[in-house]
């Protein structure tokens, strides 16, 4: 008797299991699903986000049409707020650097809480820090930044992360500097470098490997990576960056002592482990249903041991994607919340200084 219902119960946990996959393709059979990428064509989060759609349908039952929709400004800003009022009905998906600083800064312009959303996945990304090397004097090594006269540092707009932890460790070095958050995306600023309209910028991981090296090549040098924290506290470099030094090593190198002090550095790491830690963002609007949301959750995990999208990834972004799950991208953004106010007051009145 109990191996009969040994059987049984195995015929109806296959005959469940069988049921729910056809319930699965069936929802997203015929379908087409929109891709909302906050930045412009051509940069970095458009070159890791058109790569993730070409390769992900092939995992989600049913296999729907990805459909890939650029939506730039404010430097991400609109095309969060367009997903975010986008119907839940499991038919779009966001593929998004998040704008950590217009929720701490509580932007008029964001109108959506970054928790509001259902996280699908993520990819832990570095930054990079570049510089033409014939920034007077000359840049022979990295170090000789120290030496460099009042240089351009680009970046996009004046309250976006990309500025602020650009401006951030160049305060904590020291060096002299005029900030231009000017920019629409990191393409523009690959072209005013290009152009020598400003001299230093910094960008992710694929920005670096898959659009600014290639395009200024010997032009520029990497300088540090920022990259997140290790749960113990420590700073070690990233796996995809193993040769470029930390900016705790940089600064180190420089000005000794372990660390940067004070609130500064403290305040940048506030902000800057979680968005490394999680700095490109697959995500659906605000109450999509379950079913959309687990058959997206299980397809990036499914997509990230697929060896044709491993290649592809790897052959732009010279190295491995290092993929967030969805429950622990809903975690770091989580966190968000845990920023204390006196944190977001010196971050609102750092930026409200940045450009004299």
């Amino acid at each position: 008797m109990s191996r009969r219902m040994a059987v049984v119960a195995g015929v109806i946990a296959l005959a469940a299991t069988f049921g729910s996959q056809t319930a699965f393709a069936q929802f997203y059979k015929g379908k087409t699903v929109t891709m909302i990428i906050n930045y412009p064509a051509g940069g970095p989060n458009d070159i890791e986000g058109r790569i993730i759609a070409q390769h992900l349908p092939a995992h989600i039952p049913g296999k729907p049409n990805i459909v890939v929709k650029n939506t730039s400004g404010a430097g991400g800003i609109i095309g969060t707020n367009q997903l975010a009022e986008s119907a839940p009905n499991g038919e779009s998906i966001g593929f998004f650097t998040l704008d950590i600083m217009a929720q701490l800064l509580n932007n008029p312009a964001l109108r959506v809480s970054y928790a509001d959303f259902v996280m699908i996945a993520g990819t832990e990304n570095p930054l990079v820090v570049y510089m033409r090397k014939d920034t007077p004097p000359g840049l022979k090594v990295p170090t000789d930044i120290m030496k460099a006269q009042e240089f351009k540092a680009l970046s996009l707009n004046l309250q976006n992360s990309n500025t602020l932890n650009q401006a951030m460790s160049l305060d904590l070095l020291g060096v002299k500097y005029q900030a231009v958050p000017a920019y629409r995306g990191l393409k523009e600023v690959e072209t005013a470098i290009l152009q020598n309209l400003g001299q230093l910028a910094n960008t992710s991981l694929p920005g670096w490997t898959g659009s600014a090296a290639p395009a200024l090549g010997d032009l520029v040098m990497p300088l540090w990576q920022l990259a997140p924290r290790a749960k113990d506290g420590s700073t070690p470099r990233s796996v995809a960056l193993p040769d470029l030094p930390t900016f705790e090593e940089f600064y180190a190198s420089v000005k000794g002592g372990a660390k940067p002090p004070g609130q500064l550095y403290d305040v940048l790491r506030a902000y800057v482990d979680p968005m490394t830690a999680m700095f490109r963002t697959a995500l659906m609007p605000p109450k999509t249903p379950d079913e959309a949301v687990s058959i997206m959750r299980a397809a990036f995990i499914e997509l990230s041991k697929d060896g044709d999208f491993i290649r592809d990834y790897s052959n732009i972004v010279k190295a491995k994607p290092i993929l967030v799950s969805g429950p622990d991208a809903q975690e770091i953004v989580a966190t968000l919340g845990k920023v204390t106010p006196e944190a977001k007051a010196f971050l609102l009145d750092y930026s409200n200084h940045l450009v004299k």
